[in-house]
């Protein structure tokens, strides 16, 4: 924590609040056509198969593997961080994974990794992600071919948590993007890429139950992917989701 937080000073003045310090920028460009790329998916938003252990609510930086043709009605959401409700009435807004296949099928993607993953990112260890989770989930995906990483996270922890297991991604050759519901706390832990709908957090990906939302979020984020140049970029995306409570 010591690395990521330091005094602000200035010439005769000093800061008595500590604040964060954005990380080093790291940064793989995108090098393929889309529809050459093999893609991955992540979330910080705790999806895990109805069949897996669930996650400790309280803190956890395991993580479940996923394959990435589970059928969407056998993924749940265990986060205690934010409003599930969201995705309990269709996982695809956190992990979009119907669409994605569907991407495939169309050719806008050359393929999926094998293996998506789903983690706990609220109340994250911050070393445990930076220096275990995601270096692991990193080298698996590198392992299985991922020219894309897509990401998703969950509360404001959870995108601290995605970001950092990003940016893993990131310095192990993959090009990354987080799709936020809270762009500012990405954009300060240092993601690569950002896109941002404008949706509540539980619905990065997209309204529940609106596959057009959903695609159009995706399709726009990866377009955004062969855009941008360079590191720190972010695109504010022209969909707009209100969850009445």
């Amino acid at each position: 924590m010591t690395r990521k937080f330091t005094l602000t000073t200035v010439p005769g003045l000093q800061s008595e609040v500590y604040v964060p310090i954005t990380p080093e920028p790291v940064w793989t460009p995108l090098t393929k056509p889309l529809s050459e790329c093999k893609v991955a998916f992540i979330t910080s938003g705790g999806i895990h198969k109805k069949d897996q252990k669930p996650f400790d609510t309280a803190g956890d930086w395991s993580y479940r593997e996923i394959p990435s043709d589970t059928p969407s009605d056998q993924l749940m959401v265990t986060h205690g961080g934010f409003d599930n409700s969201d995705i309990n009435k269709d996982v695809n807004a956190m992990l979009p994974i119907d669409r994605l296949h569907e991407l495939v099928d169309e050719g806008f993607i050359g393929g999926l990794v094998p293996t998506f993953y789903g983690f706990m990112g609220g109340g994250g260890n911050v070393d445990k992600f930076e220096h275990v989770t995601g270096p692991e989930i990193a080298r698996k995906l590198k392992d299985e071919g991922a020219d894309i990483v897509l990401a998703t996270g969950g509360c404001g922890t959870c995108h601290r948590s995605c970001t950092l297991v990003l940016r893993a991604c990131e310095a192990a050759g993959m090009s990354t993007c987080i799709i936020a519901a809270l762009p500012p706390i990405a954009r300060q832990q240092g993601a690569p890429r950002i896109t941002a709908p404008h949706v509540p957090i539980g619905s990065n990906a997209g309204e529940p139950n609106n596959p057009a939302m959903q695609m159009g979020i995706l399709k726009d984020t990866l377009n955004a992917m062969e855009e941008f140049d360079h590191f720190g970029q972010m695109k504010a995306l022209p969909y707009e989701y209100r969850h009445n409570v």
